[in-house]
């Protein structure tokens, strides 16, 4: 009889993330002001951007909010995130996770939540060995 195997990975910010969430927002926003839309339109749909650029680089690039995931532990299938306010969520780990060796975008179906909860991993918010073994550990889980 074996014992399962508990991963513990903290994260840590991520430039690489916060680098590719300012450009898409910069894209976004470049696309909106070259269409042929009102004035207000496109001044709403810009305040839009900047909220949600400054909302994820908070939350999941710089990890300055509380619902921040600071640390994933993974067994079996199962899946413990710590994040910043010290509060731990506990779910499973679901099918709709995309595993690549330049980010996982791990989707958690915690309990209790009908809705998927998921963010964005890139290699250089954990070390490469843990990032490698999370790749590995979802890949065949």
């Amino acid at each position: 009889m074996f014992s399962a195997v508990v991963l513990q990975h903290p994260v840590k910010p991520s430039l690489y993330f916060a680098v590719s969430l300012l450009l898409l927002h910069v894209i976004a926003a470049i696309v909106v002001c070259v269409t042929a839309m009102p004035l207000p339109a496109k001044l709403v749909m810009l305040l839009l951007f900047s909220l949600s650029l400054f909302y994820y680089l908070a939350r999941d690039a710089l990890l300055f909010l509380p619902d921040s995931w600071r640390e994933i532990s993974l067994e079996q299938n199962a899946v413990s995130v710590i994040t910043r306010d010290g509060s731990s969520v506990v779910g499973q780990v679901a099918n709709q996770s995309f595993i690549s060796p330049y980010f996982i975008v791990l989707c958690v179906r915690l309990e209790g939540h009908r809705l998927l909860v998921c963010r964005v991993i890139f290699p250089d918010a954990m070390s490469s060995g843990a990032f490698r073994e999370l790749c590995v550990h979802l890949k065949f889980a």
